[in-house]
């Protein structure tokens, strides 16, 4: 298998697990459980797992200088504050409008990646950029309502850019740190591993405060789900993947988020088909066909 086909495996692997977590952490919310401690249990239960699977491996023993500055930044900015400032949008306006606007990470990477290294994005990749994002739009649209929440609105927006920001910064950076690494695919878990400690460290006066947590077994499913599957297989997936995909193309696909979770929601969610999901989907597909033809 060539690196390319199998950095889209990866690739589209972690989208599918990403596309879990707005219906399981939707699923939370409404049972009441506090989600602040939900994200700070999520990143412990990732930082666990990369670390039984590097005691296991026997590769455990690490330089913790290596790339130091690259692993705290990735780890404050892209981890820590991407969950906070995501989590804090969510108390002052919709998720939809969170959603719609933490989705316009591809933009500030194709920032960075202009301002930092001087490259480009493609027509292919700004063609398949306004495809996916008019995707969004219809898909959050069948789905939901364009209300704006109940709370201080400019606060909300603003901590809403920052989620997409902090996500389009982890999403550059962790690829800087990962693209050298093809074919170590241990020292990139090594390197989650240090990514996840520092921001577990950081969740800590959010998972220790009192606080309502999950009660009933369906609870504690989907929080260990959340945990497992999204800040373990997909974080893992999605570093794999930025090996051999070039970061802009990975932060154009990242909107397929949009589309498996409207997907999973119409299995676990009865929420109800309609033209503008359908629609949506399509040109999320037509935008991942553009981008990925060679």
């Amino acid at each position: 298998m060539n690196h390319t086909r199998r950095g889209y495996i990866f690739l589209f692997v972690a989208m599918f697990l990403w596309g879990i977590h707005g219906p399981a952490g939707h699923f939370l919310a409404t049972r009441g459980v506090d989600m602040l401690w939900v994200a700070s249990a999520r990143v412990l239960m990732g930082t666990v797992i990369f670390g039984v699977f590097l005691l296991i491996a026997g590769k455990f023993t690490m330089d913790w200088r290596e790339r130091w500055r690259t692993v705290a930044a990735l780890s404050f900015v892209g981890l820590f504050l991407n969950t906070v400032t995501f989590h804090l949008a969510l108390n002052s306006i919709s998720g939809t409008l969170v959603m719609i606007i933490e989705n316009l990470s591809p933009v500030f990477v194709f920032f960075l990646s202009f301002a930092l290294a001087g490259v480009r994005p493609t027509w292919r990749e700004i063609v398949a950029l306004i495809l996916s994002l008019l995707g969004m739009l219809l898909i959050v649209y069948g789905k939901d309502t364009f209300d704006f929440g109940g709370g201080d609105v400019t606060v909300g927006i603003l901590w809403a850019i920052g989620a997409g920001v902090t996500f389009g910064w982890y999403v550059y950076f962790s690829a800087d740190l990962v693209v050298p690494l093809r074919d170590d695919p241990v020292k990139v878990i090594q390197f989650l591993f240090k990514i996840f400690v520092i921001s577990t460290v950081l969740m800590l006066p959010f998972l220790l405060r009192d606080c309502p947590r999950p009660q009933k077994a369906d609870e504690w499913f989907w929080l260990v789900e959340m945990g497992v599957f999204q800040s373990g297989g997909a974080y893992l997936c999605w570093n794999y993947a930025l090996r051999d995909i070039p970061v802009n193309t990975a932060s154009v696909l990242f909107l397929l988020t949009i589309l498996f979770t409207a997907l999973n929601e119409l299995l676990f969610l009865d929420l109800a088909l309609n033209i503008f999901i359908v629609g949506g989907g399509i040109l999320i597909i037509a935008a991942g066909r553009i981008i990925t033809q060679r």
